[in-house]
């Protein structure tokens, strides 16, 4: 008795599980796309021989490559960039790569903090279905991707961010249903980036 009573228990977590993948909001298949770009990005960052790009983190939420973190010369941003474009599935890429060394502990630290405090003011907001969003922070600048179901929730996300002390500047680079994307060629994107790239030098 107390088997069947376990499975049916499995069986109701995995429709709930189901029922709330198939609400609006991120989908399963835009979620397995944005992880393969992101793996495959990384991969290639990994191979870029002649370029820096060890400090370079990558976040891609709903097909939007967020790029942050350091890196020594500029021609290292701007092939990080052409990189980005280089993802099929990729639709944007939103380059915020600090030129310069890592971040030091205290502020790696201080920013950990701060995500905190944003996701857990989204969570206790009703209004916010908070598991839609992807929250980065980086030097004190945060950042908000993923999936809003109104301009007006970003709108709402992004004051909620504002308030948390330490925040320098609020990015949105959510998803919004009510919102045209206004998104550049992508092909035309890729070879302005790829171009400016240029060869490493040796």
């Amino acid at each position: 008795m107390t088997s069947i009573r376990y499975v049916l228990l499995v069986l109701a977590t995995v429709a709930l599980t189901s029922c709330a993948a198939l609400q609006p909001g991120r989908s399963v298949g835009r979620q397995v796309d944005d992880f393969n770009a992101s793996v495959s990005l990384k991969s290639a960052m990994l191979r870029a021989e002649g370029y820096a790009l060890n400090g370079v983190d990558v976040e891609i939420t709903e097909g939007v490559a967020l790029l942050t973190g350091h890196a020594p010369r500029a021609e290292d941003r701007i092939y990080a960039e052409c990189l980005a474009w280089s993802v099929q599935s990729v639709r944007s890429v939103s380059n915020h790569i600090e030129l310069g060394g890592r971040r030091g502990i205290a502020n790696a630290t201080r920013d950990s903090w701060i995500t905190q405090q944003v996701r857990s003011r989204l969570a206790s907001d009703s209004a916010i279905r908070s598991l839609n969003f992807n929250i980065e922070t980086h030097s004190g600048v945060v950042y908000l991707l993923g999936f809003a179901r109104s301009s007006q929730e970003s709108e709402r996300a992004a004051a909620h961010a504002a308030l948390v002390e330490g925040v320098e500047r609020v990015v949105v680079l959510t998803r919004a249903p009510d919102v045209a994307p206004d998104l550049p060629a992508r092909g035309a994107q890729q070879a302005q980036a790829c171009d400016l790239a240029g060869e490493p030098d040796a």
